[in-house]
C-alpha cells in the first residue's frame, strides 16, 4: 500500500464518520481536493469529542455530555478555560521564580563540630605607627639641610602616614622630605622601617596550652594598618615563612573550646617609644580574619588596651556550596570559587581578597604606584612622598567598597546599569568569625591561673590577651541550587494536576487521539473492505 492510497483512506474514513452522505471520490486524485473546511475540522471535532468523553482532565467529560443544554456547556467551558489558564500563569511564575533564584542559601546545621574548621588568622598591629626611637636613629644617619635637626627630620616621618588621608595634605612639606629622602638614596624607603618589630611586640606565647616561641608562630605581613603581626596566616601566594611557623603548611585546627586551648599572648606596647598613632590611645589593634584573606577591615577588629586582660571568644560560621550549584556559570549563581579565578598576590580567591586587588589596580592605574599598605607582590612600584598628593586625591579608590562610585548614591550604586570596575562576585565557600570580646583591668597580684605563663614577666603596661573557640560546635550554611530536575517536574506536575487533573497518561491519552488511534481506523477499514 503506498503514502498516496493511504493518505486516500485515511480522508474516506474522515467522511464516513461524519453523518452526512457525500458521493464518494472516483479516484485518489480527486480525494485530495477535498478541502480541509469540509473534512478535517468535522474530523477534528469528532476525535475531540471522544478525548473529552474518554480523558481524565478534570470538566471535559462535563463540556460534551448529552442532555446538557447550551448554558450549562457555557459554564463548564469557563470553568475550565479559567483553571488552564491559572494552571499557565502559575507555571510561569515558577518557571521565573527559578530563573531569577537559581540558587538558595540554607542552615544546613546548628550543631557542626568547629574541629572541621581552621582556627582564624590572627594579625596584630601595634597602635604605634612609627616607633620614636627607630625614626631618630634613621634621622640621625642621614644628611639633612643644616637647619633642620634630627628630631625635626624624624617628626617628619609622619608624613608617611598621610596615605590614609588622616591629616590636611602639604604639597611643600612632600617634595621637601621626598628631595631629602632623594639625597640619601632613600626615596624607596618602606614604611616597615620605622615600625617597631614583632619580636619588640610579643613577650609570651602560649598555643593549645603549649609555650612556643613568638618568632615560630608569628611573622611581619602587609595590612591596611601598616606592617603588622600575623598568626596562622596563609593568604599570600608568594611563600617564604613556612620554615618559620612551626612546620605548618596550612591553616591550623583546634579540637576543644575555652581560652586554655587556643592562643594566649602578652604584648608589650612599649609605651615609652610612642610617637604617632591614628587611635587617641594605647594598645593594639587585633583582626581576626579568615587564613586566607588580606588583613583588612573586612575582618573583625578588636582594639587591645595597656593593662588590660583580654578574651576574645570567636564562633566560626562555614558556608559551602554543592556541586550541584557549582556546576552553574558564576553569574547565576552569583559566587565564585576559591580556585575559580586567579589573583596576582593572593593564594585563593575570595571577595574581600578580589576586592583589595581591584583597589590596588584601581590607584596604580592613576597614581602609578601602590600604597604601602595594600598587597603588592613586588612587580608594581611602592609610592613614594611625591606620589602622597596623588593617593589622596584618589583615596576614594582604596577605600570604598566600590571603588570609584563612593559619590553615588546607595540606590543609583545598587542599580545594575552602574558598572563595577572589579567585577568581583561573593565568595562560594567561605567561614566567617563572629567574636565576642571581654576585657578587663589586668591585676595579677591575687590570681593562682597561669602562673608559669606570666613568670618572669614584670607586668607595667603589658596586655594579656587569648583567642579561642567559644563553642564545640557551629552553624553550617549550605548554597544548593533551588530546583533540580525533579523539583521542576514535581512544581509543574502539581500545578496542572491540581487546576487540570492532568499526568503523563493523560499526555498520552491527547497523542492517542490524533495519532494512533487514525492509523487504527485506517487499518480496520481496509481489512473489512
Amino acid at each position: 500500500m503506498n503514502f498516496r492510497r493511504l493518505g486516500g483512506r485515511v480522508i474516506q474514513s474522515i467522511k464516513e464518520r461524519r453523518n452526512a452522505e457525500p458521493a464518494p471520490p472516483k479516484d485518489p486524485a480527486e480525494a485530495e481536493q477535498i478541502t480541509t473546511g469540509s473534512v478535517v475540522i468535522p474530523w477534528f471535532k469528532n476525535q475531540l469529542r471522544d478525548l473529552c468523553q474518554a480523558t481524565a482532565l478534570h470538566g471535559y467529560s462535563q463540556i460534551v455530555r448529552e442532555g446538557y443544554n447550551p448554558l450549562e456547556r457555557t459554564l463548564w467551558v469557563l470553568a475550565v478555560s479559567t483553571a488552564f489558564v491559572t494552571a499557565v500563569v502559575l507555571l510561569w511564575i515558577s518557571w521565573t521564580w527559578n530563573a531569577e533564584t537559581p540558587t538558595v542559601t540554607v542552615i544546613e546545621s546548628t550543631n557542626y563540630a568547629t574541629w572541621n574548621l581552621p582556627f582564624p588568622a590572627v594579625t596584630i598591629c601595634n597602635l604605634n605607627k612609627i616607633s620614636a626611637s627607630k625614626a631618630l636613629e634613621r634621622a640621625q644617619a642621614m644628611s639633612r639641610p643644616q637647619n633642620m635637626s634630627a628630631e625635626e627630620l624624624a617628626g617628619m616621618f609622619r608624613l608617611f602616614l598621610h596615605v590614609d588621608g588622616l591629616a590636611e595634605a602639604d604639597e611643600r612639606e612632600y617634595r621637601r622630605l621626598h628631595d631629602i629622602l632623594l639625597e640619601n638614596n632613600l626615596e624607596n624607603v618602606k614604611m616597615g622601617e620605622f615600625a617597631a618589630p614583632c619580636s619588640a611586640m610579643f613577650e609570651r606565647c602560649l598555643w593549645k596550652g603549649t609555650q612556643w616561641r613568638c618568632d615560630t608562630l608569628f611573622r611581619t605581613t602587609n595590612s591596611t594598618e601598616g606592617l603588622c603581626c600575623s598568626f596562622n596566616y596563609f593568604g599570600a601566594r608568594v611563600r617564604d615563612y613556612e620554615k618559620k611557623s612551626g612546620g605548618a603548611f596550612e591553616p591550623r585546627r583546634v579540637t576543644a573550646s575555652g581560652y586554655q586551648t587556643g592562643l594566649s599572648l602578652i604584648l608589650n606596647p612599649h609605651v615609652e617609644d610612642y610617637f604617632t598613632t591614628d587611635i587617641a590611645t594605647t594598645g593594639f589593634k587585633i583582626l581576626i580574619h579568615n587564613s586566607y584573606d588580606f588583613p583588612d577591615e573586612n575582618g573583625e577588629t578588636r582594639i587591645v588596651h595597656s593593662r588590660t586582660e583580654t578574651f576574645l571568644a570567636v564562633l566560626p560560621i562555614e558556608t559551602y556550596s554543592t556541586e550541584y550549584a557549582m556546576e552553574l556559570d558564576p553569574a547565576s549563581r552569583n559566587c565564585f570559587g576559591y580556585n575559580e579565578l586567579r589573583m596576582h598576590v593572593m593564594q585563593r580567591y575570595s571577595y574581600s581578597n578580589c576586592m583589595i586587588e581591584c583597589s590596588t589596580d584601581q590607584i596604580f592605574k592613576r597614581c602609578r604606584c601602590v600604597p604601602y599598605d595594600l598587597p603588592n607582590n613586588g612587580t608594581l612600584p611602592n609610592c613614594e612622598m611625591k606620589d602622597v598628593r596623588c593617593l589622596q586625591q584618589n583615596l576614594e579608590l582604596f577605600r570604598s567598597a566600590i571603588p570609584g562610585r563612593n559619590n553615588l548614591s546607595v540606590t543609583k550604586v545598587l542599580d545594575s546599569t552602574v558598572p563595577s570596575p572589579c567585577r568581583c562576585l561573593p565568595s562560594c565557600e567561605m567561614v566567617q568569625y563572629s567574636v565576642d570580646m571581654i576585657t578587663s583591668e589586668m591585676n595579677r597580684t591575687f590570681s593562682n591561673n597561669s602562673v608559669e605563663f606570666f613568670k618572669d614577666i614584670k607586668l607595667q603596661d603589658q596586655s594579656a590577651v587569648h583567642i579561642y573557640f567559644s563553642d564545640l560546635v557551629s552553624t553550617r550554611y549550605r548554597k544548593d541550587i533551588y530546583q533540580n530536575w525533579l523539583g521542576v517536574l514535581a512544581s509543574f506536575g502539581g500545578i496542572l494536576g491540581l487546576f487540570l487533573g492532568f499526568s503523563i497518561i493523560t499526555g498520552f491519552e491527547v497523542v492517542y487521539f490524533f495519532t494512533i488511534r487514525v492509523l487504527f481506523d485506517v487499518c480496520m477499514k481496509s481489512r473489512k473492505k
